[in-house]
């Protein structure tokens, strides 16, 4: 959601600008870091600021996000084939002494803390930075996902008219359909569509949305095909797309 909301400051910043063609898309999240920052200045007044912030929202995200592959790179490369020293780890981390020497008790606390922010609970309090660590993750995730549902109850009414219309249209044979799948997709969007329990149920609505447009444009683009068969089935595909944060067209693909 925070590269979504992005995409949607340079968007309205403006629509014509060639460098939008260069968004990595919004799964490359390192990627939407690295694009934010080098064009930051072409926001302006409040849009630059709450563009700042959510670059330093997506930089912690990612740095909580990397403590899991950290930790289970330390615990390879202590049991495979050729288990490292603790001293080699410390070395390959940049962990040394004041002597120059590599320090393997830096790198022995390193992987301690990684594991308990990965796996600890909030009550863990064995190290008050680990403490601090498995809270803050905690609080993200609670964040991320009050941001998620809230953006997802604002939209709510407009995605499901959304979502209503694609699957008419998919199922009248007007959107392309790659044969060989299995439809999974689109399965779970009519699934979505019909079961809605609460506000977190409503918004996942969107990422469904989003799968079976990104799924369509991605076919269309092999097979050099329109990715609908009529005008009207055409623009809902690009409406689907603005409102899921895919943008208009398959071109983000």
């Amino acid at each position: 959601m925070l590269a979504d909301q992005l995409y949607e400051l340079h968007i309205a910043a403006g629509k014509d600008q060639e460098y939008l063609e260069r968004w990595p898309g919004d799964t490359d999240l390192l990627g939407v870091l690295d694009f934010a920052q080098e064009y930051a200045r072409a926001l302006k007044g409040d849009s630059f600021q709450k563009a700042a912030v959510l670059r330093m929202q997506l930089a912690q995200w990612l740095r909580l996000a990397a403590d899991p592959f950290q930790l289970a790179a330390i615990d390879d490369a202590r049991t495979g084939p050729q288990p490292l020293t603790w001293e080699t780890i410390a070395l390959s981390l940049g962990y040394l002494s004041r002597s120059g020497n590599p320090n393997p008790g830096s790198a022995k606390n390193l992987r301690d803390r990684l594991y308990v922010a990965v796996n600890g609970e909030p009550g863990d309090r064995r190290q008050p930075q680990v403490a601090h660590l498995i809270d803050r993750r905690e609080a993200e995730r609670r964040r991320a996902e009050l941001r998620f549902i809230e953006a997802g109850e604002a939209r709510y009414a407009e995605v499901d008219a959304v979502a209503r219309a694609l699957l008419d249209r998919y199922e009248a044979g007007e959107v392309l359909a790659d044969p060989e799948d299995d439809g999974f997709w689109w399965e779970e969007l009519a699934g979505a569509v019909v079961d809605r329990q609460g506000p977190a149920d409503r918004a996942r609505l969107a990422v469904y949305v989003r799968a079976v447009v990104r799924q369509t444009y991605a076919f269309s683009k092999r097979t050099n095909q329109e990715p609908a068969s009529t005008d009207m089935s055409r623009e809902l595909l690009e409406r689907a797309a603005a409102i899921s944060g895919l943008g208009a067209t398959p071109a983000r693909e």
